[in-house]
């Protein structure tokens, strides 16, 4: 299968990337789970939300890794940088979708459906703390460290 979606051949940073990312959005998730439960607003329609939510955010932050890591490898910055621009739209494009479909069609809980995106934005904000605790320069895949 020439030019597909090739699983195998990952680079080992999206790999570990992905599993940082997806470790915050399950710890996150299951703090908002907590809130809505505390508040009395839980039910199987936060729970379906929440899973749909993290599933898309985790998928998005997985094919812009991969995208990124493809479009460097393939040589010159500037190509990759228009080639990550020209998929970021279709990512945002397929977000919208997702979310419509589990709101509108799954009728899942809105908030609990969308909060979900913002939780890898919330972990790679925490990724240079991780870092400095460990004693890492650079903020590369240093603070995944605990998901080898």
């Amino acid at each position: 299968m020439k030019g597909g979606l090739r699983v195998t051949g990952l680079d080992p940073a999206v790999k570990k990337e992905t599993a940082y990312v997806a470790l915050w959005t399950l710890l996150l998730s299951l703090i908002m789970q907590g809130v809505f439960l505390l508040i009395g607003r839980w039910d199987a329609s936060v729970l379906w939300g929440n899973l749909g939510g993290a599933a898309a955010a985790i998928g998005n932050f997985f094919l812009l890794a991969w995208t990124v890591s493809r479009a460097l490898g393939k040589g010159k910055p500037e190509v990759a940088a228009r080639q990550v621009k020209a998929t970021a739209s279709l990512r945002l494009i397929g977000l919208g979708a997702v979310v419509a479909l589990l709101v509108g069609v799954a009728k899942t809980n809105l908030f609990a459906t969308v909060i979900p995106l913002l939780f890898p934005r919330i972990g790679i904000q925490f990724r240079p703390l991780i870092d400095r605790k460990r004693g890492a320069d650079s903020a590369g895949t240093e603070g995944s460290e605990l998901l080898d």
